[in-house]
């Protein structure tokens, strides 16, 4: 398992490091737009697909965390898997990957939280078959930071 005081490191630096791309601030209530009573990925994530953005949110808390990864959300949640899979994780969230824990559960904490990274639009399964529709691929840790880092409370 994963440090929290890694975790908190390596988030911390990330707001500290000047940006060698754009970095974009995502709002989660952008991610999706209703028409016609149906609901689809906004122009605005669809235009930031590949780009590098800045999301602020809470880590849902899971009775079984995905392996190298957490999601985040707008508000915080506790997703009890029992029988619904992630079906209680609001869809306005987004799984965060971190490679440096890949195998690892990153260590929930109930603060709230940003992350910076490389936003990924379609739909994918991880290890665990749980399905994502957008995920953010935490950028690699920054000099100084230590290996196993992922958010900044």
């Amino acid at each position: 398992m994963l440090h929290a005081l890694s975790l908190t490191a390596a988030l911390a630096l990330s707001a500290d490091v000047a940006p060698s791309r754009e970095l974009v601030r995502l709002e989660l209530r952008q991610l999706f737009v209703t028409e016609r009573g149906r609901s689809r990925l906004s122009p605005t994530t669809e235009a930031l697909a590949g780009k590098r953005v800045r999301i602020r949110g809470y880590m849902v808390q899971m009775e079984d965390p995905p392996k190298g990864a957490f999601y985040v959300a707008a508000r915080p949640v506790f997703q009890d898997e029992s029988g619904g899979g992630t079906g209680d994780i609001p869809p306005a969230s987004v799984r965060v990957r971190v490679r440096e824990a890949e195998g690892a559960q990153v260590p929930w904490t109930p603060r709230p939280i940003e992350v910076v990274g490389t936003l990924e639009i379609g739909r994918e399964e991880d290890a665990e078959g749980r399905g994502s529709l957008v995920r953010l691929v935490l950028e690699e840790p920054f000099p100084g930071a230590k290996p196993g880092a992922a958010a900044r409370p």
